[in-house]
């Protein structure tokens, strides 16, 4: 395997990450806006300055690293985000960002000089940890976000975003600053973990992906009649938790009858009321996440399962209220990054896999505006979100040679 990053100067790098947690020891929770985000940020800057590079941060907080060079030359973009989910994994995101900056620090080593030149986007709020937002930095971005939404986005404490970015001291918004010129961004690729067991599955150290999976996610409140667990019969129960249930295992059955194999579905958060061990439970919660390559399927899936969800409501005699919260298209990668990844990775002798992408990243956002691509590297057993998430070593260098060498050729 040729040598072309510095493989201690990375995994120091990734620990150190690691160790800026609000759950020390049990995995990695870094919020966006965070005091730990800010130290992680902080970490970032030490290093782009240690190698004289420009840092800048925009008015919604995504973050960009440059070589200090001619600013009038075309870009060609890479990078990822540092935000976590609770307790989740130290390469998910972080990864991409770490890697990335090791492409600038060799330039600025090797005093490379490109007809491109190559930023580092540090994307705010990608995981919605804090706001239950995805990819809002990328959002921001491209326009699909506008000041309206600093008020619509507003975390568990109820605080807006407009509220948290003055209490940080950004500058006022502004939506047109803050939106890059997208015609002189030639190229954008993503290193990240798989977050998935394919290439742990089949052996193979690097999937370039072709699309990102789009997703819609509905709320079902179910509002049934709580009652004494004891003296209550099961025969007439207005049992808002055993309808839930129902509805969960409709979902799976749903999925694993009419879906083509590549879409899938969740219910993954519920919320009980009372929860209590001797009361029944009169109102239940939860969210029905599907996703998939192809919105159309994504949407019939979707109305095929709630329509379900709605028969069985009128025969338990249980209401049910459900609002979609949030949609996520589908995005196809460009054909001429892809087949620029490829080429690299024949040239450098290293196996691949063309696959899709089930997470949402934001190099899907950016996609609709720059020819984009991603790199996967395996997740060991498929592990991600969790405080298990680990990649071999020797993949992690396998993928950051393929961005870096493919990077160089898209700048030369």
């Amino acid at each position: 395997m040729r040598k072309l990053v510095n493989e201690n100067r990375i995994f120091r790098d990734l620990e150190e990450l690691k160790k800026i947690t609000d759950t020390q020891g049990k995995g990695v929770t870094r919020f966006s806006y965070s005091e730990s985000d800010k130290k992680a940020r902080a970490y970032l800057l030490k290093e782009a300055k240690a190698f004289g590079l420009k840092a800048e941060t925009d008015k919604i907080g995504n973050m960009f690293i440059k070589l200090p060079e001619n600013s009038k030359k075309e870009v060609i973009m890479t990078g990822s985000h540092i935000d976590s989910v609770r307790e989740g994994g130290y390469l998910d995101g972080s990864l991409g960002v770490i890697c990335g900056l090791e492409v600038l620090r060799r330039v600025r080593e090797k005093d490379l000089n490109f007809k491109k030149t190559i930023w580092l986007v540090v994307f705010v709020e990608e995981e919605g940890s804090n706001f239950n937002a995805t990819i809002t930095g990328s959002k921001f971005l491209t326009g699909e976000y506008g000041e309206e939404d600093l008020d619509i986005l507003k975390n568990k404490d109820g605080a807006t975003l407009r509220r948290i970015l003055k209490e940080n001291n950004y500058p006022e918004f502004n939506s047109e600053e803050l939106k890059p010129d997208f015609n002189n961004i030639k190229a954008m690729i993503e290193l990240h973990i798989e977050q998935g067991p394919v290439l742990d599955r089949k052996g193979i150290s690097l999937g370039i992906v072709e699309n990102i999976n789009g997703m819609k996610v509905h709320e079902i409140t179910v509002t049934g009649l709580s009652n004494h667990a004891g003296a209550s019969p099961m025969t007439g129960r207005k049992d808002a938790l055993v309808f839930s249930s129902e509805c969960v295992l409709k979902t799976k059955e749903i999925i694993e009858r009419d879906g083509k194999g590549s879409e899938v579905a969740t219910v993954g958060h519920l919320e009980v009321s009372p929860n209590m061990s001797n009361v029944i439970p009169g109102r239940v919660k939860f969210t029905l996440e599907v996703r998939g390559p192809e919105a159309e399927r994504i949407n019939s899936l979707s109305e095929m399962i709630l329509s379900e969800y709605r028969l069985l409501a009128e025969r338990e005699n249980v209401e049910i209220d459900i609002e979609k919260v949030a949609f996520s298209k589908p995005y196809r990668m460009d054909k001429s990054i892809v087949t620029a990844l490829e080429e690299t990775a024949k040239k450098q002798k290293e196996p691949y896999l063309l696959m899709n992408s089930g997470a949402v990243h934001d190099t899907g956002s950016m996609s609709s505006y720059i020819p984009s691509a991603m790199i996967f590297v395996p997740s060991i057993d498929g592990r991600s979100h969790v405080s298990t998430e680990e990649t071999k070593k020797e993949d992690i260098i396998k993928g950051a040679n393929l961005l870096m060498e493919t990077l160089l050729s898209l700048a030369d």
